[in-house]
């Protein structure tokens, strides 16, 4: 029998140090999203420094036993092979391999690292730029350790589905964490000295509500693809599971934010599934738990008056439209219908390519959708008609009032924005340094709304101020390419899938948002794990 000869390229001295790598990088990997969203020090007193510590601590130690590592690798190469391996490994960076092995996803986020860079060196605030300390630690520092971390991962982790399962049964004890707290049970102790005016605002281990509910999201839209493509039966019932748990939780942060997440699964997640009668019964399923969670939650809310935490704006009124149970009965009556009446014989017809009929049927549908959404906002805001849609009128209407103020912060940024001198207008004031340019604001947003603001709460708005234009373009074409990338193999790879949609959702409630080192690492992690896995699945 002849020898393989895949079998016999290999060089088990570079297999032996691309496993260590591997094992680091798993390591750092696991912390991120299995330990990191439980991590915390001093309750919610300082989850926010607490958490980029733990984070930056995590990842530079990554970086460094890497780093030892290649010494190693180094020393080994020099004593046993003349450095043969080294010299192959540094012709890979000759600027013709180069250009062959990054992607457009990796010049993308190199570029958007460089501009950065010069943001910051032109800062009048360097310093404040590199560390974010007058901010939220979102500066320089920290977006290198983003893009070193997903450059490491996205090339060295060796993808193990246990390691994503870790991660959503951890997701699972944080949300069960959160929907505790709604219950105003407090089981870890966090709110003991949290003032009584601000007790409804913390949530799990993450801080204030508007930080917890993006995690949540995240975890919703993983939950909402897995279930929707499983195909063995009990897996497809834990997920369901998961996903009545991520909608329980995202409900009761009664958080609006919230909004934006929900339309990214319900509308995107037919373009992914609509293509087998599976797919369709699940998501009708999905439609049908969440109406029913948010019925029951209304009736919670009835029921337990004065034991839970009171809902209202968005889920206020949501939790109370009687519509929801008509429509969860329908969906299931569909669902059941489908899989009884389609899969009763064959089985194998449920998964049975349908073509692209049903998919192309809901793009349409949501293009009429977004359409009517234009319109809306256009007779609300220029007609001056909000009073039309009663409760909802208050959101369709924008002023600075909207979003809890979310009008006012946009107004004055880009207020300031304009002020700025062409070289800031073009790179940008500097990394997390929004709070020092809004400093003149002060006295007005203390008396309007008794608190001075140092983010957009509105990640990309944030991004146009403090790295300017071009800084932004390469944040939204990284994170572009990125997603363009894993959906060439998301529809045969359902974890690819998965983290298109958990980072979809992240990205979408982005606008409302801010960019925390308590949430957004999970992000840029998933992110770098999806396409690690990618990657190897093109290999």
């Amino acid at each position: 029998m002849g020898t393989d000869k895949k079998e016999q390229g290999r060089d088990p001295f570079l297999e032996g140090f691309g496993k260590l790598y591997a094992g680091i990088v798993a390591v750092g990997v696991l912390c991120v999203l299995v330990l990191f969203p439980l991590y915390f020090r001093n309750y919610y007193f300082d989850i926010l420094a607490s958490k980029y510590l733990f984070y930056c601590v995590v990842m530079i130690g990554m970086f460094g036993i890497c780093l030892l590592a290649a010494i190693a690798f180094l020393a080994v190469d020099l004593l046993e092979y003349k450095l043969a391996h080294t010299k192959a490994f540094l012709q890979r960076f000759s600027l013709k391999a180069l250009r062959d092995a990054l992607s457009p996803m990796d010049w993308c986020l190199l570029f958007f690292l460089a501009v950065g860079i010069v943001s910051t060196l032109q800062s009048d605030y360097l310093f404040e730029a590199f560390w974010g300390n007058e901010g939220r630690f979102t500066g320089l520092f920290l977006h290198l350790i983003y893009g070193v971390g997903f450059f490491l991962v996205s090339r060295v982790y060796q993808p193990k589905d246990w390691h994503l399962y870790a991660f959503l049964v951890v997701a699972m004890l944080a949300l069960l964490f959160g929907i505790t707290d709604y219950f105003q049970m407090d089981l870890l102790h966090f709110k003991v000295e949290i003032s009584d005016n601000d007790r409804d605002t913390f949530m799990s281990t993450f801080g204030n509500i508007n930080t917890y509910v993006t995690y949540v999201g995240i975890v919703l839209g993983c939950m909402s693809v897995l279930f929707a493509r499983e195909e063995k039966g009990w897996k497809a019932v834990l997920y369901y599971v998961g996903f009545l748990i991520a909608v329980m939780a995202l409900i009761m942060t009664n958080s609006d934010n919230a909004v934006l997440a929900i339309a990214v699964v319900f509308g995107a997640l037919p373009l992914a599934v609509f293509r087998k009668w599976r797919g369709i019964e699940r998501y009708l399923l999905e439609v049908a738990g969440f109406c029913a969670c948010a019925r029951a939650i209304g009736w919670i809310s009835t029921a337990m008056a004065g034991k839970v935490i009171v809902l209202y704006g968005f889920f206020g009124i949501l939790i109370r439209m009687r519509v929801l149970l008509l429509i969860a009965v329908l969906c299931l009556a569909i669902g059941a219908g489908i899989h009884f009446g389609i899969g009763w014989a064959d089985k194998a017809k449920l998964d049975r390519d349908l073509g692209k009929r049903y998919v192309a049927a809901w793009g349409i549908f949501m293009a009429l959708c977004m359409a009517v959404v234009l319109f809306v906002l256009y007779d609300a805001n220029q007609g001056g008609n909000a009073q039309r849609y009663g409760e909802l009128g208050s959101y369709l209407h924008f002023s600075d009032e909207w979003g809890t103020y979310r009008g006012l912060i946009w107004r004055i940024t880009m207020e300031a924005y304009g002020k700025l001198p062409a070289g800031h207008k073009i790179w940008g004031y500097g990394l997390d340094t929004l709070g020092l340019l809004l400093f003149p604001y002060q006295n007005m947003t203390g008396k309007i709304v008794g608190q001075v603001y140092d983010s957009a709460h509105n990640e990309y708005l944030q991004y146009l101020v403090t790295i300017g234009p071009i800084g932004l373009f390469a944040y939204i074409s990284f994170f572009a390419t990125a997603i363009g990338s894993l959906l060439k193999r998301a529809f045969d790879q359902d974890w690819c899938m998965m983290v298109v949609f958990g980072v979809g959702c992240y990205l979408a409630q982005a606008i409302l948002t801010i960019n925390l080192p308590i949430v957004t690492p999970i992000m840029w992690m998933l992110l770098a794990v999806g396409v690690a896995r990618a990657r190897r699945a093109g290999d």
